[in-house]
C-alpha cells in the first residue's frame, strides 16, 4: 500500500504557512520600519538639534561636493603627467579655482547690477511698447474691441508699473534678511574650501571609512554600492555643468548676434536654468520672447531661431555627447522626478532631484539584490558564495 500522508495539525499548517514564511518576516520588518519612523515623527523635537546641523553643514558640504567632482579629474592629471605630488596638485587646482571665481565676480556683478536695475525700471516702457504691438496687431485684424482693449492697456500699464515699483521698493527692504544671512554665508565660504580640500584629498578612502560600520560580510557590496552612486553623481554634474556652460556661450552668442537687449543678462540666465531638465531652456526662453515682442516682430523671429538652434545642438550634439545615458533613467521618470521634487522642496529639489533619485535608485537596486539572494523567494538568484559551489 501506498504510505498516506499524514494531515498536519492545525498549529503545524498555521506555523509553516505563515509564522514560518519568508514573506511574512518581510511584511513584520516593513511594519516595525514604518512604526519607528512613525514614533520619530511623533518625537520629532529629538531630531532638531540634528536638522540645525545638517542646515548649516549642508550649504557648505553641496558647494565642496560640487568643486570636487569638477576639480578631481584636473588634480589626478596634474599628477600623472606633471608627477606633482597630491598637496600640491590640490593647492594649485584650489588656489586657480578661486582666482577665476573672483575674477568673474569681481567684473559680472557690476554690470549684472547695471542690466537688473535698467530692467526693473524699463519695465513701464517696455509695457508700453508691449501695447503698442498689440494695438498694431488689433488694427490690421480687429481681435478685439476698441473697449477691450483699452481696458488691456490700462492693467497692463498699471500692473508694470507697480510691478518695477515693488522691485525696487522690495529689494531695498530686502537688506534687512540679507544682513541676517550673511553670516551663514560666511561660514559657507570659510568651511566649503576646508571641505573640499579633505574631499580632494582623501576622497578615494571614504568608502573605507565608512564601510567600517558596516558588519564586515556586506562591506564588499557597500563599497561597491557607494562606488556605484559616486559615478552616477559624478557624471551627471560634470556633465550638467559642461551642457550648461555650452547653453550660456550659445545664447549669449546667439542673442548678441541678433542685437537682442541685455543679451548677455539672459544668456547667464539660461545657463543656470539649464540645470534643470527639460525645463530649464524653455523657462530661460520666456524673457528672451518678452524682450522680442516689445522690440519687433522681426526679433522675435530671431529670438526663436536662435532658441532652435541651441535646441537641436543640445539635444542632438551636446546631450548625447557629454551626458550620454550616464543615469539609465527614462525620460517620463525623470520628468516626474523634477515635479515631485519641485513640489516637496521647491528649487533645491528640482536641481537636486535627479541625482538624489540616481542615489536612491543604487540604494533600492542593491537592496533588492541582497533581498534576492538570501530571501529564498528567488532561487534562481545565489549568493556570492555560493555561485563558485558545483
Amino acid at each position: 500500500m501506498k504510505n498516506l500522508r499524514q494531515p498536519e495539525s492545525g498549529f503545524s499548517w498555521f506555523y509553516q504557512r505563515f509564522l514560518n514564511n519568508h514573506i511574512t518576516i518581510l511584511l513584520l520588518n516593513i511594519f516595525l520600519l514604518l512604526l519607528v519612523l512613525n514614533e520619530l515623527m511623533q518625537n520629532a523635537w529629538l531630531l532638531a538639534p540634528v536638522w540645525q546641523f545638517i542646515g548649516i553643514a549642508m550649504p557648505a558640504v553641496v558647494v565642496a561636493g560640487i568643486l570636487f567632482y569638477v576639480l578631481d579629474p584636473l588634480v589626478h592629471l596634474m599628477e600623472r603627467r606633471l608627477h606633482l605630488r597630491q598637496g600640491l596638485a590640490i593647492a594649485i587646482a584650489m588656489i586657480a579655482t578661486a582666482a577665476i571665481i573672483v575674477i568673474i565676480f569681481l567684473n559680472l556683478i557690476p554690470f549684472l547690477t547695471k542690466q537688473t536695475t535698467g530692467i526693473i525700471s524699463a519695465l513701464p516702457q517696455f509695457a508700453n511698447d508691449m501695447l503698442h504691438n498689440l494695438n498694431h496687431l488689433n488694427q490690421q485684424h480687429h481681435w478685439l474691441s476698441n473697449k477691450n482693449l483699452a481696458d488691456i492697456n490700462e492693467r497692463v500699464s498699471t500692473y508694470f508699473s507697480k510691478r518695477g515699483l515693488n522691485l525696487l521698493t522690495g529689494t531695498l527692504s530686502s537688506l534687512g534678511n540679507v544682513v541676517t544671512t550673511v553670516s551663514d554665508w560666511i561660514i559657507t565660504i570659510i568651511t566649503a574650501p576646508l571641505v573640499l580640500f579633505f574631499m580632494l584629498k582623501d576622497g578615494t578612502r571614504f568608502p573605507h571609512y565608512i564601510s567600517q560600520v558596516v558588519p564586515t560580510a556586506y562591506r564588499s557590496r557597500f563599497v561597491v554600492m557607494l562606488d556605484q552612486m559616486n559615478v552616477k553623481v559624478s557624471s551627471y554634474v560634470r556633465g550638467q555643468l559642461t551642457v550648461a556652460l555650452c547653453v550660456l556661450i550659445i545664447f549669449t552668442t546667439g542673442y548678441s548676434i541678433i542685437g537682442l537687449r541685455y543679451a548677455l543678462l539672459i544668456g547667464l540666465l539660461a545657463g543656470p536654468l539649464n540645470l534643470i531638465p527639460y525645463f530649464g531652456s524653455a523657462i530661460a526662453l520666456v524673457p528672451a520672447l518678452i524682450m522680442g515682442v516689445v522690440t519687433s516682430p522681426s526679433m522675435l523671429l530671431g529670438v526663436v531661431i536662435v532658441y532652435l538652434i541651441e535646441w537641436v545642438l543640445e539635444t542632438q550634439v551636446l546631450s548625447p555627447l557629454i551626458m550620454g545615458n550616464s543615469l539609465a533613467m527614462h525620460p517620463i521618470t525623470i520628468v516626474f522626478v523634477l515635479l515631485a521634487g519641485g513640489k516637496m522642496f521647491g528649487l533645491v529639489g528640482v536641481i537636486f532631484g535627479v541625482p538624489g533619485f540616481a542615489v536612491l535608485k543604487v540604494l533600492a537596486t542593491t537592496a533588492f539584490q541582497w533581498y534576492q539572494e538570501y530571501s529564498a523567494l528567488y532561487p534562481d538568484v545565489l549568493p556570492p558564495d555560493k555561485l563558485s559551489q558545483p
